[in-house]
């Protein structure tokens, strides 16, 4: 009964977060086969995690789920970026989203792997600076730190993008 409920509970989580946690985890590797292994990695960490975690909100650890399997890809692939995933496979009116995503993607790989998690969980996912201080281990003020030096690093970044529209 407990297992059957659990599935229920979990299902209903994953439909509602799957595809934000594929587009974090595409916007956090900018490679969408990548993205796709890691948000299922995380999704399934937190479906084995689920009878501890399902009582509080659940999408916090995930996020801190997903940013540490983000990193420890990272570490492995001795942050090297891969080639640009598959656009073919989607409509031409969302390969101009997605093309939008995969420069911001670029942009943002230009950033640490911290400073661009701090700023993805901050203004993608809308999570408050405490919020992201728990979801990273790091201290508040280091947290607003990384986001105002990350924010100053892209800006450039922006205005030369913006300039080419």
């Amino acid at each position: 009964m407990w297992k059957q409920q659990r599935d229920i509970e979990f299902e209903a989580f994953y439909r509602m977060h799957r595809d934000r946690l594929w587009r974090l985890a595409l916007l956090l590797t900018s490679d969408t086969d990548r993205a796709d292994d890691l948000a299922q990695e995380a999704l399934l960490r937190a479906y084995q995690a689920w009878h501890r975690i399902r009582q509080e909100e659940p999408l916090p650890y995930v996020h801190k789920i997903l940013v540490n399997l983000v990193r420890k890809d990272w570490r492995r692939r001795a942050l090297e970026l891969l080639p640009k995933g598959r656009t073919e496979t989607f409509s031409a009116d969302s390969a101009d989203r997605i093309a939008d995503a995969l420069s911001l993607a670029e942009m943002l790989s230009t950033l640490s792997t911290v400073r661009r998690a701090t700023l993805l969980l901050r203004f993608y996912e809308d999570l408050s600076a405490e919020e992201v201080s728990r979801v990273l281990e790091r201290p508040l003020g280091t947290v607003k730190s990384d986001t105002r030096r990350a924010l100053e690093q892209i800006r450039p970044l922006l205005q030369i993008e913006e300039e080419a529209r």
